[in-house]
């Protein structure tokens, strides 16, 4: 599993404070309608299929290597202005919780490692190799430990990003929190 992150997305949060005592200040903000992506994986996955029916005619089998990248991130769409409280030089932002944003497969990536097929019984149709991969991809998507992982290396990232730009912007106490923590 290789994990890299990517930071380079639009700016999607402007801070500024108005007001001349910091007991005052409010925070006005502009967000993009768009996803914060914080991490990427890279998983490998092996996709298998045997073919039970008519097996006293012989076997038909077939294993396919994928290589699929999942990217996780903040949906800053569900980010309202209740979500940041400022206090002085104190700020607390609650962010929505992270989810996985896309799950990409190229058809590149898709290799056939294994083919088996005996004389007495027919290949396998392009039908049921479009079949056995969307089964492929579902149980990437549902693997609860790898979307525990990438989930929570997203908040991580997601914590450290906002850190960042809000001591940028002049916070010195700063609390990043999520939704239902």
């Amino acid at each position: 599993m290789k994990r890299s992150i990517f930071w380079l997305l639009p700016m999607v949060l402007l801070l500024s404070c108005t007001g001349c005592k910091k007991e005052e200040q409010n925070i006005k903000y502009k967000i993009k309608k768009a996803e914060l992506g914080t991490v990427e994986y890279t998983v490998r996955q092996i996709i298998r299929n045997s073919d039970e029916s008519w097996k006293f005619f012989g076997d038909r089998k077939v294993l396919f290597s994928v290589k699929a990248t999942l990217k996780a991130g903040i949906d800053l769409d569900k980010l309202s202005e209740e979500d940041i409280e400022v206090r002085g030089s104190q700020i607390k932002i609650t962010l929505p919780q992270p989810e996985i944003v896309a799950l990409n497969i190229k058809p590149d990536d898709i290799k056939l490692a294994y083919s088996k097929v005996s004389a007495l019984r027919t290949e396998y149709s392009q039908k049921e190799i479009d079949e056995i991969l969307t089964a492929g991809e579902r149980s990437i998507r549902e693997d609860e430990s790898l979307r525990s992982s990438i989930v929570d290396d997203a908040k991580a990232n997601a914590r450290e990003f906002f850190e960042i730009l809000l001591r940028a912007s002049g916070y010195n106490d700063i609390e990043v929190a999520f939704e239902d923590e």
